[in-house]
């Protein structure tokens, strides 16, 4: 951990009801992914505005490689707190990105490392304001940027954010209230965050398994031991 607070993000959110889901919960961040080609949660920038409207977190839209073009479409429509960069975008794209908007912006950083990708420690200098380390799964469809289900090598990730001291980073990739404790304990991130482990199939989310994470996360104290 950097000493930030240990916080919560919810990601692939599709639907106004899976929104207000969240409302007044342990959740800081609501996530919503926008025009990715390889997420089955992707919504329009008119969709993810209606999303947004429905929940009282703050949001954060997930992007793929995007144009100059859709970044100001998002933040003049959906007016997010942070940008998350999910896929292969270098650290040049990345500082593109972030000179170009006022709000928020994150990176996401995969294990396996993808072509193009730069060590966590660029997109720091890049000026990322928080960074999400994930796992990604490759099938014939091409590279899942994340929302697969698959946990992490939380190992290698923990040798990762041991060496990030400058900004928050976060953990992904297959947690649910089941392993929530373990992860981390085995890597100390600054936050988690989660989509599939609170579904109840892909883009719905259950609100029995979101109950049950919650109560997981409430079970951990600030510094994320468990409690008792």
């Amino acid at each position: 951990m950097t000493g930030h607070p240990l916080e919560l993000k919810v990601c692939g959110t599709t639907s106004p009801a899976d929104a207000a889901m969240l409302n007044g919960t342990a959740v800081r961040w609501c996530g919503i992914v926008v025009e990715a080609d390889f997420s089955p949660r992707s919504l329009s920038v008119e969709q993810a505005a209606a999303v947004r409207m429905a929940t009282d977190r703050d949001v954060v839209v997930l992007l793929c490689e995007p144009s100059p073009g859709l970044v100001a479409m998002v933040v003049e429509h959906v007016r997010p707190f942070a940008i998350q960069l999910q896929c292969a975008e270098s650290p040049a794209e990345f500082a593109r990105v972030r000179a170009a908007v006022d709000c928020e912006v994150w990176k996401a950083v995969h294990l396996p490392a993808v072509a193009s990708q730069g060590p966590p420690a660029a997109y720091v200098r890049a000026g990322a304001d928080r960074l999400v380390i994930d796992s990604q799964v490759v099938g014939e469809a091409g590279v899942q940027f994340g929302g697969t289900g698959r946990v992490g090598d939380w190992g290698r990730m923990a040798d990762w954010m041991a060496g990030i001291r400058e900004v928050p980073v976060m953990l992904a990739g297959g947690i649910h209230a089941g392993n929530l404790h373990e992860a981390v304990r085995q890597t100390g991130p600054d936050g988690v965050d989660l989509c599939s482990g609170v579904e109840r199939q892909v883009g719905r989310r259950d609100p029995q398994r979101l109950a049950e994470l919650l109560a997981a996360w409430c079970a951990l104290k600030p510094n994320g031991e468990a409690v008792g």
